[in-house]
């Protein structure tokens, strides 16, 4: 139903505009002004809410249409009289007989196509003829440009070889798409009311002009020919808008006739009338201009009629109905109706949907549920991806309960399209197919206690020695063998950051891991990211194996170390726990091989170390880079199955084809069994450290499986991105340009490290909502040309982590003027960042009292107003400085300045204390003696 607006169902009902909005607020919708449209439920309101004004301004319109064209023709002849006078003009069509060879396709001409309506009488005036059974000209004028006359927009008839005629134009004509029925009206009522007097509607043929006619006869005028037989009574005009607008299609009927006799019309001699083809006239389609429809159109006859039994106006469906009045009876918010839910129904969304997502799952109008989020303090466009807080909100309202689907259900439903399940294969593995595989060690524990330095001593390498800072900024994997009770055994280790930084890659370690190798230092002790480390462990349900390293430093105290972590749940073997602890010191290589020793024996104690080799390979991204010459570099730890090189692989957003695989050292691999981590190239760009990856059939579903997880993120991104804007604070919103923001661009050498440095970064805290921090772009690999544009663009700055861009980047950020920065160390970062968000801090003003003046006269001036000829009390008053005036305690001018101050008659600077001056303060007047100027400044106060 189409929208209405206030003040035109005000004036349907009779009433003011003023008074309907009033009213519709008072029904609780919500409606700004007169123009405001409406919904069908609110109009219904407002309807029953006046039901006797609606009927009476209904009853009005119905009669406006009968009374309107009677006033022009009083003095026509009434149908009933005009009757005798039909016979006439028939012996006149008789005279042009002999033209009719002239037109031999006469059942193909206007008038076999044309509805037959009743003539106008032409006794009183008959109009100039115009000869009908000549050939026609073409491109000749339409016969009549009167708009009320009969035959308006009716073509002339045309020979053979022309195109059909089309159907009349004119809304009021009788003829107006189809022919009139035998059965129609009786002839003493007309539908249309009187006419204007014959002749008034332009030329007319004359009856006897030979061939058939170029129009039908006006509505409401007495036929020619034969009396029209009786029918049912007319009923009023019908509106233009009733016309059916089809194309014409002829019934089937007797050969046509020359002359007036033949034309077709109602059920007189000759023409075809009540039934199909009931006469001898031209084939016209049966059906009448105001009765009931023949079938030859194939539905509705006539210009107005009730239509036909062909395609007829189809009657509403009971469901259509019933949703008809659903609608109308559903409750509305904001002059809008949604479907409502009953309170306990669940609609589940995948992370950043949107207006539109939630509308189709619910079968509503997105742009319905923009208006109800807007009344719900809410602003978002119909294609935003919104958060969960938002989609509970707006589920609330509407009686949903929305559940956002999981990012790991996510995976499973779109690993589940491709007819992948990781579960059921698990499940469907027996154990005639598993193998033992090496167990995967995680070093964990507190920044420099010494965990690298230990895997130097497994390893007998000296990796710490490359790290920056001598901190771990990245996840290292590596795979030794040890020789354990004679036989040669295989453990990977993965080496986490100890930093607090980088909670997030020590939560990943943590999760790919089957035991952790705690490491404390034997002089510090528990320290934070012990603990955290700790709770990483056991979050992952992970045994854990204590080394207490650090024991040949001064004031190492191992058993300090046991005491303390007691107490978090670790009790020593020797204490009656089952906790192994080890002694070891890295530097000195002591104990190594018995705390590797440990690590096998709790593997093979509390763990069953089993995978199937034969199959398509499964495991995590532990770390990715992206280097210059070999492209996308991903460390990935296999978890079962076998990787083997020409594999098609999808890790995260990221797939491809494994060109080369590469172990820790270099060496080229050509397969890697379970618990292998290897280096991978060939990928579409680089993953995130923690993305599962898993070998797939072809490259296309790799392909699509990767799209598909990348438009997921980017939704889920936005949404996380999307500030929440309340009616409230629209004004601020829209200032928002006016709101201190840092944009920063991360590169980093790894993902891991530029996932680190982002959740770093972002829990910075300034103390003020005024500034923000957004990064607007994070990517791994150096410095491009489109980060600086991008940087130029937003006004942002880069922070480059092991990175740095090429000479011509480098120019075209001194040229834009982008501000890049460079580090190595993460919390040196940290710290200029902290730093310049303080420095964009709005600053802090404090008054300061300059000094306070007493007026002891007041002098008139017509130059510069009242002058407060003052004595300085204390301190010292400033030409141009703040002032306020305070008379018996109480402050009643404020923010005034100290536009004029004079020494005598010269003008001074500033005057000190027990000196003597003139002091004007601009327009300001009201300065009496006894009041006291104080002046004062408004300094910057510094931020600590």
């Amino acid at each position: 139903m189409a929208k209405v607006r206030v003040h035109e169902l005000a004036k349907e009902l009779g009433i003011t505009s003023k008074d309907a909005v009033t009213k519709l607020q008072e029904l609780g919708e919500f409606v700004r002004s007169a123009s405001s449209t409406i919904e069908a439920p609110v109009v219904k309101k407002l309807r029953d809410a006046y039901p006797g004004a609606g009927a009476a301004k209904a009853a009005a319109p119905a009669a406006a249409p009968v009374a309107a064209p009677a006033a022009p023709a009083p003095s026509r002849p009434a149908p009933g009289p005009a009757a005798p006078k039909a016979p006439v003009p028939a012996p006149k069509a008789e005279t042009p007989a002999p033209a009719a060879p002239a037109a031999p396709a006469a059942t193909a001409s206007p008038f076999s196509a044309k509805p037959g309506a009743r003539p106008a009488p032409r006794a009183e005036a008959p109009a100039p003829a115009r000869p009908g059974g000549q050939a026609p000209r073409p491109g000749g004028p339409r016969p009549g440009n009167n708009p009320f006359a009969t035959s308006q927009g009716m073509p002339r008839g045309r020979g053979d070889g022309e195109r059909p005629p089309r159907p009349g134009n004119n809304p009021f004509a009788t003829s107006q798409g189809m022919p009139r029925s035998g059965g129609g009206r009786s002839e003493g009522e007309r539908p249309g009311g009187p006419r204007p007097a014959a002749g008034a509607g332009g030329p007319r043929p004359a009856a006897g002009s030979g061939g058939p006619r170029p129009g039908a006869p006006r509505p409401g005028a007495p036929r020619p020919g034969a009396p029209r037989p009786a029918g049912g009574p007319a009923g009023n005009r019908p509106t233009p808008g009733m016309m059916p607008n089809r194309t014409e299609r002829p019934a089937p009927g007797g050969a046509g006739r020359p002359g007036g006799a033949g034309r077709p019309g109602g059920g007189g001699p000759g023409r075809p009338g009540g039934a199909p083809g009931a006469g001898t006239g031209g084939g016209a389609p049966a059906g009448g201009g105001f009765g009931k429809g023949g079938r030859g159109r194939g539905g509705t006859q006539g210009a107005f009629g009730k239509g036909g039994a062909g395609r007829g106006k189809q009657r509403k469906s009971k469901r259509a109905k019933r949703q008809e009045l659903e609608q109308m009876s559903a409750p509305s918010l904001g002059g809008v109706s949604v479907p409502r839910g009953d309170g306990n129904t669940v609609v589940r969304l995948r992370r950043g949907s949107s207006i539109t997502d939630f509308a189709d799952k619910i079968e509503a109008n997105p742009a319905a549920l923009v208006t109800v989020l807007f009344h719900l303090g809410e602003m978002a466009t119909a294609t935003q991806s919104l958060d969960e807080d938002t989609f509970g909100l707006l589920g609330a309202e509407l009686g949903y309960k929305v559940q956002v689907v999981s990012p790991e259900d996510e995976e499973r439903e779109l690993l589940d399209s491709f007819d992948i399940d990781l579960d059921a294969e698990l499940e469907a593995e027996g154990d005639d197919v598993l193998e033992p595989r090496p167990p995967v060690v995680t070093v964990m524990g507190h920044v420099d206690h010494g965990k690298t330095r230990l895997l130097d001593a497994i390893r007998k390498t000296n990796v710490v020695a490359g790290e920056h800072g001598g901190i771990t900024q990245h996840i290292g994997a590596y795979q030794i063998s040890h020789m354990h009770e004679g036989t040669p055994r295989d453990i990977t280790f993965i080496d986490t950051p100890g930093h607090e930084a980088f909670t997030a890659m020590r939560a990943r370690g943590a999760k790919v891991t089957d035991i952790a190798i705690l490491v404390v230092a034997a002089d510090d002790g528990v320290m934070p990211q012990t603990v955290e480390a700790l709770n990483h462990a056991q979050a992952a349900n992970v045994p854990i194996v204590v080394a207490v390293n650090k024991i040949d430093k001064e004031g190492a105290n191992p058993d300090k170390v046991k005491g303390q972590l007691t107490e978090y749940g670790l009790v020593p073997e020797e204490y009656g726990g089952d906790t192994m602890f080890v002694e070891v010191s890295a530097r000195q290589n002591i104990n190594i091989d018995e705390l590797i020793d440990a690590v096998l024996l709790t593997a093979d104690a509390a763990l069953d170390l089993r995978a199937n080799p034969d199959k398509d390979a499964r495991g995590i991204a532990i770390e990715a880079n992206l280097d210059k010459g070999r492209g996308s570099v991903a460390t990935v730890l296999v978890q079962s199955g076998t990787l083997a090189v020409g594999d098609t692989i999808v890790a995260g957003t990221a797939h491809g084809r494994v060109r080369a695989m590469f172990d820790e050292d270099g060496n080229a691999l050509d397969i890697a069994l379970p618990s292998r981590p290897v280096q991978v190239l060939g990928l579409s760009n680089v993953p995130r450290a923690g993305d599962t990856f898993l070998v797939t059939s072809d490259e296309r579903t790799a392909r699509q499986i990767a799209e598909k997880r990348e438009a997921a993120d980017r939704n889920a991104a936005l949404a996380k991105r999307r500030k929440r804007i309340s009616l409230e604070d629209f004004d601020k919103a829209v200032a928002e340009g006016k709101i201190d923001t840092l944009n920063l661009i991360l590169k980093g050498d790894v993902s891991g490290a530029v996932e680190a440095l982002e959740d770093a970064l972002l829990k910075i805290d300034v103390g003020d909502d005024d500034v923000q921090l957004r990064v607007i772009h994070r990517g791994v690999g150096a410095i491009t040309q489109n980060d600086v544009n991008l940087a130029t663009v937003d006004n942002a700055i880069i922070i480059g982590f092991n990175v740095k861009p090429a000479e011509r980047v480098a120019d075209l950020a001194d040229r834009e003027g982008v501000d890049m920065r460079f580090y190595s160390v993460i919390y040196s970062a940290i710290d200029d960042i902290e730093l310049a968000l303080k420095g964009m801090l709005k600053p802090e003003y404090e008054e300061v009292q300059l000094g306070t003046a007493e007026v002891r006269e007041v002098f008139r001036s017509s130059k510069f107003g009242n002058i407060a000829g003052s004595i300085v009390r204390s301190g010292i008053i400033r030409r141009n400085t703040k002032a306020r005036v305070s008379r018996d305690g109480k402050v009643i001018g404020d923010n005034l300045t100290v536009e004029t101050l004079k020494r005598f008659k010269d003008d001074a600077t500033e005057v000190r204390t027990d000196f003597e001056c003139g002091i004007g303060l601009g327009s300001y007047n009201d300065i009496n003696e006894g009041d006291i100027i104080e002046t004062f400044e408004m300094r910057e106060k510094p931020r600590a």
